[in-house]
């Protein structure tokens, strides 16, 4: 799809302001609501995907899922719908950055900060959990941080829309590092795979790297499933033994 000029109306009442990024099944943008003048993150489906009947159910029926989430560290979900042959979700702007954007600017955080990003994540996760929604999908990059320190995670639920496409080059790499081994190998997933997903984010903001990488999504899901990690105090001397023991205990 290509790129959505500024001012362009989406659906007869988004008004696009900036293109915020993209990721392995839609691009993000920034827009205006002129209905209710504020400001919403817009997430507009890749085309081949719209032209999925199956694959559009489940964005669907993911969406409004997550769209029943009412909490703090949760990325709200106002709406959805069509527009010009694909779908798009209207969901609350965070201004911020990813965690992601972080850790690769200032590499390995203390381990004070890394906990308490971990246990705003974790909170986040368990009333979902409570919920009956399992993210799938838990990385840095849909982890958002805003200038006070506050953790927002998105994409809830929704990344069991697009399991069809894990296996596709490119859309996956992004995801693979952080796939628990059931996940990996295809099995259902539950709570678990989720702190799984969550060990490895405590593991690189405590390193500033992942545990498994590798050239190609296939080799990294190998290792998740056949590899121990290497322990983070072997990456970062500082890392303490207790928090050691705890990032390792998700991963087993």
């Amino acid at each position: 799809m290509a790129s959505i000029q500024r001012d362009t109306i989406i659906d007869g009442r988004y008004r696009v302001l900036k293109r915020l990024g993209s990721g392995g099944m839609a691009d993000v943008y920034c827009a205006e609501d002129q209905q209710l003048g504020r400001r919403v993150a817009l997430k507009l489906l890749y085309r081949r995907f719209a032209e999925d009947e199956q694959f559009v159910e489940r964005f669907r029926r993911e969406a409004s899922s997550a769209a029943g989430l009412q909490h703090a560290g949760i990325v709200g979900i106002f709406d959805r719908g069509e527009w010009d042959g694909t779908y798009y979700i209207a969901m609350e702007f965070i201004e911020g950055r990813t965690l992601k954007e972080i850790i690769r600017e200032r590499g390995p955080a203390p381990p004070e900060a890394a906990i308490d990003v971990a246990l705003q994540i974790l909170r986040a996760v368990r009333f979902a959990h409570r919920h009956g929604v399992i993210h799938r999908d838990i990385k840095p990059h849909n982890v958002l941080i805003d200038a006070d320190g506050r953790v927002k995670v998105t994409d809830f639920g929704i990344a069991r829309a697009g399991a069809s496409e894990m296996t596709e080059t490119g859309s996956i790499m992004g995801t693979a590092q952080y796939l628990s081994p059931e996940q990996a190998q295809g099995q259902p997933v539950d709570a678990r795979s989720d702190l799984y997903s969550i060990g490895i984010v405590l593991y690189e903001m405590l390193t500033g790297r992942v545990p498994f990488d590798a050239e190609s999504a296939v080799t990294v899901a190998l290792k998740q499933v056949s590899e121990l990690p290497l322990p983070p105090s072997e990456v970062v001397d500082s890392v303490p033994p207790a928090l050691e023991a705890v990032v390792l205990r998700a991963m087993e």
